[in-house]
């Protein structure tokens, strides 16, 4: 029997040790064993922090720090253009490298996603990058179902305008920002004259038409900040962040004029619209959410009085 032969050496109390073949491939194999037991426990680890939200940037935040345990990474981007979501974390600004994955399941996309830092990725960190993407894509698909469930239950079908919840959930936070910022906040209430009258005159597939008609009229008429809501029935409301008291004249006036120019076509009827507008601003302390509104809402009333009696319905036919 021939005696093994000796592959390394190592010192042990000031004496050489031989380790034969067969014992170093031993403690190669538990090493790559115990390798890969931490590196389970890393991947379970990360994969319990991301099923702890369905926020999706919450969700981008916790996969961001992980990587930047095991690597060096200046910063990451995320963009999904269904959900209209474009998320950057960190600082790209010295960055000159990039790493770029469409992430994708099935036939269902779930946006892409993009890493930055000064020096180029190695092949060993672009793998390490796949392995933990990995874990990232089912909870990151759950989210955006998650989010786009709460989107669908805030929006307006006929308009596509956010509706009442969205309104009365964005109104608390509005007017808790513009009392922290102290700033002005502007809150419009606008009200389809006669609506009633074209509903049961011409029809209610018309009524829904000059609603969409009317909800984006003004989403294309406000600023990017302004947020635009479908109320109720036949009327909207505008939250105005930092509008001053002029401004929200302006606004109106605007508002009144390009509805007014508005011609709806329905069949053989051409319906002219116009609006009762209601404005109300808060300054500081002095009201809250529900008596801004309320301010606007009797202001809306009273025009609308005075409207009735100088815009009377009318119709024509087209041609």
């Amino acid at each position: 029997m021939s005696a093994l032969k000796p592959i390394e050496a190592k010192a042990v109390k000031g004496t050489v040790e031989f380790i034969s073949e067969k014992e170093n491939r031993r403690h190669f194999e538990t090493q790559l064993a115990q390798d890969y037991h931490q590196e389970e426990r890393t991947r379970l680890q990360l994969l319990l922090e991301l099923l702890s939200t369905l926020n999706v940037e919450q969700l981008l935040e916790i996969f961001f720090h992980h990587l930047q345990e095991h690597m060096a990474c200046d910063s990451l981007g995320y963009f999904n253009e269904e959900l209209g979501s474009s998320i950057e974390l960190g600082d790209r600004r010295q960055a000159r490298h990039r790493a770029e994955y469409s992430l994708v399941i099935g036939k269902e996309n779930l946006g892409k996603i993009h890493f930055h830092r000064a020096k180029p990725f190695s092949e060993r960190e672009l793998q390490r990058i796949e392995v933990l993407l990995s874990n990232l894509m089912l909870p990151l698909r759950n989210a955006i179902h998650y989010q786009q469930a709460m989107k669908a239950a805030t929006k307006d079908p006929l308009t596509g305008l956010d509706n009442r919840r969205s309104f009365e959930e964005s109104l608390q936070r509005e007017v808790c920002r513009a009392r922290r910022e102290e700033q002005p906040l502007g809150l419009m209430v606008v009200d389809v004259d006669w609506f009633k009258r074209i509903n049961d005159e011409i029809g209610h597939l018309a009524g829904d038409q000059v609603l969409a008609e009317v909800g984006a009229t003004l989403r294309d008429s406000v600023r990017r900040s302004d947020m635009v809501f479908r109320y109720a029935g036949d009327e909207f409301v505008l939250l105005l962040p930092h509008i001053s008291e002029e401004g929200i004249k302006t606004l109106k006036t605007r508002l009144e004029k390009r509805i007014s120019e508005l011609r709806c076509h329905y069949h053989q009827q051409v319906i002219r619209v116009s609006v009762s507008i209601g404005t109300a601003i808060l300054h500081g302390q002095e009201m809250d959410g529900q008596q801004l509104f309320e301010a606007a809402d009797l202001d809306m009333l009273e025009h609308k009085e005075r409207h009735h009696r100088e815009n009377p319905f009318r119709t024509q036919r087209a041609g």
